[in-house]
């Protein structure tokens, strides 16, 4: 009888895991989450050169970048942001998204902020996006509609305490590396005194992006991306990956410092 019952339970149970995967297939791909971590990675890859040039004095070598690789696992990440979205969202409210970013609009709106993420890694694009951002007329439409989708899904809040959070991490994960004994109230006393400095440079980096991104879209389209965001479906979606992006940020930041403190204790040997 409880054979019967379990086996039952289990018809009644993949059938439902089975859609549920389905659906968050269909979203991740209409949100081209894999082209998505290709680019972060790319970008992890960068920092983790920068790292051992400023701190390691380019000592880290093969093991440490090969840890830098490991660190930012494709497979880690992809799954990292699909859970997010199988959690986040209900079924519904993922066809929802699934349908608003399979359209032309949201296919476009995807296909430029990729662009967009790619260029301003470069230096110098960041740059000439910032001069664009601090020369850019307040009153225009084009600004006062960014600046509502910036607010709507309260952008630089989010990013400017996932920031906070992720660079902790990297400062505690740097001194357990070590080995040695960190002073974190004086580390979070540190960032909380550059508050306001952090939080300026998060929304002109915000800004700039977003500008350089959406500049070919129309005001009727950031208005109809801007609905999009106000719905149960765009607010899930919004809070979702951020939930995503934060967990999977707080754990390779942390194994990050975690790697730069051991190739310095290692150095110091």
């Amino acid at each position: 009888m409880l054979r019967g019952l379990f086996l039952a339970a289990m018809c009644l149970f993949w059938p439902c895991a089975a859609m549920a995967d389905e659906t968050v297939d269909r979203l991740a791909h209409a949100l081209r989450l894999e082209e998505v971590v290709e680019i972060l990675r790319e970008e992890g890859l960068r920092y983790g050169q920068d790292l051992d040039q400023q701190l390691l004095e380019n000592s880290g070598g093969v093991l440490f970048e090969d840890r830098v690789r490991q660190i930012y696992s494709p497979a880690f990440m992809s799954e990292s942001l699909r859970t997010a979205l199988r959690d986040g969202l209900t079924k519904s409210q993922r066809e929802q998204a699934s349908l608003f970013f399979e359209s032309e609009l949201g296919q476009t709106i995807i296909a430029l902020e990729n662009s967009a993420r790619r260029a301003i890694s470069d230096p110098e694009v960041l740059e000439m996006a910032k001069a664009r951002y601090e020369e850019s007329d307040r009153s225009s439409s084009f600004y006062l509609l960014v600046d509502e989708y910036v607010r709507v899904n309260d952008l630089v809040q989010q990013n400017f305490e996932g920031g906070l959070v992720a660079d902790f991490l990297f400062f505690q994960g740097m001194v357990e590396g070590r080995g040695a004994l960190g002073d974190e109230g004086a580390m979070i006393s540190s960032m909380l005194a550059n508050e306001d400095a952090r939080r300026k440079e998060t929304e002109d980096w915000l800004f700039s992006f977003l500008m350089m991104a959406y500049r070919p879209l129309s005001d009727a389209d950031m208005r109809e991306s801007i609905a999009f965001s106000r719905t149960d479906a765009g607010r899930s979606l919004n809070e979702a990956l951020f939930d995503g992006f934060d967990k999977m940020y707080v754990r390779m930041h942390y194994e990050l410092g975690h790697a730069v403190g051991s190739a310095m204790a290692a150095s110091d040997l």
